[in-house]
């Protein structure tokens, strides 16, 4: 009787802890149990983790990463020597670039799980997918209401306004300066694409679209369509920015240029896609309308 008993609590926790789920890169990934031990591949994936309230399961991160937990090294290539050094259960790697990195993990039979949001929904549904993997299907549920909430808010306060009265928006991770040729920003399939047209804006690159919504843009095409509002995506200093573009001999021609309508944010935050993204659907919201 005893030894029934015995098989019958290692099947119900086997049936309990049997999940597959299909990650960000159309992988099956099956578990036998909740993972405990992490490795964060990238800074983007250690955001969504931490968020879950799994910060303290983190045991390894990249050199890029500033959340504390050992070092690994650089995103591409992983350091596969040293990640199993660490003896994960699971390496959470980010984006398509590093999708050949997986299979080196797998080759060392170290499982892996790729997330890839591209979209705001996206972000969502992989706090969802990283709730059901770690057995945090509450707060997940949370998130993501909270992110769906945010988008449907600013979404019904933009609709308010008439698409002749939004303003025309430029965005872009570029400083320019004398060498500069072409512009990096963001159009259809890119979050950032979603948060200006939540946010009341109308993108002037919302036509086109490239690798994941990136592509570059030459100064013609910035010049003709004259934007109202420039946002830059800066790595340096909001001051210095600032100064360069209106020292730049196109840029400071610019309506927005002109009309002081040109505003800095962080580009590690903003090029870092995580749940915390929807906080710029406001910041936006406020370049466009003055906290209206």
């Amino acid at each position: 009787m005893k030894r029934w008993v015995i098989f019958l609590s290692v099947l119900l926790t086997t049936f309990i802890f049997a999940l597959s789920i299909v990650d960000d890169a159309g992988r099956l990934v099956n578990f036998d149990k909740i993972p405990e031990r992490i490795v964060s591949a990238a800074p983007s994936s250690t955001k969504f983790l931490v968020k879950l309230g799994l910060g303290e399961n983190i045991v390894g991160v990249t050199d890029w990463d500033s959340f504390n937990a050992e070092k690994i090294g650089n995103m591409v290539p992983l350091n596969i020597e040293k990640i199993i050094s660490l003896n994960p259960d699971i390496v959470i790697t980010f984006g398509g670039f590093q999708l050949p990195e997986v299979q080196k993990l797998e080759k060392f039979g170290i499982k892996a799980l790729v997330l890839n949001p591209t979209t705001l929904n996206d972000v969502a549904r992989d706090v969802m997918l990283l709730g059901n993997v770690f057995g945090k299907e509450q707060i997940a549920s949370e998130i993501a209401n909270k992110i769906k909430q945010t988008i449907s808010e600013y979404g019904a306060k933009s609709s308010k306004v008439p698409l002749e009265k939004r303003p025309k928006v430029f965005f872009t991770i570029t400083v320019p300066n004398n060498e500069t040729k072409d512009l990096w920003t963001a159009g259809t399939g890119s979050y950032v694409n979603e948060l200006i047209t939540y946010a009341g804006g109308v993108n002037i690159c919302a036509p086109y679209s490239g690798n994941n919504g990136w592509f570059s843009v030459n100064w013609e095409f910035l010049t003709y369509n004259d934007p109202d509002i420039i946002i830059v995506a800066s790595y340096i200093s909001p001051d210095e920015t600032i100064k360069q573009i209106k020292s730049h001999e196109i840029f400071k021609n610019l309506k927005a240029v002109k009309n002081d309508k040109v505003f800095v944010i962080d580009g590690n935050d903003i090029s870092s896609i995580s749940p915390d993204i929807v906080k710029y659907l406001e910041i936006f919201y406020n370049f466009f309308y003055g906290g209206k």
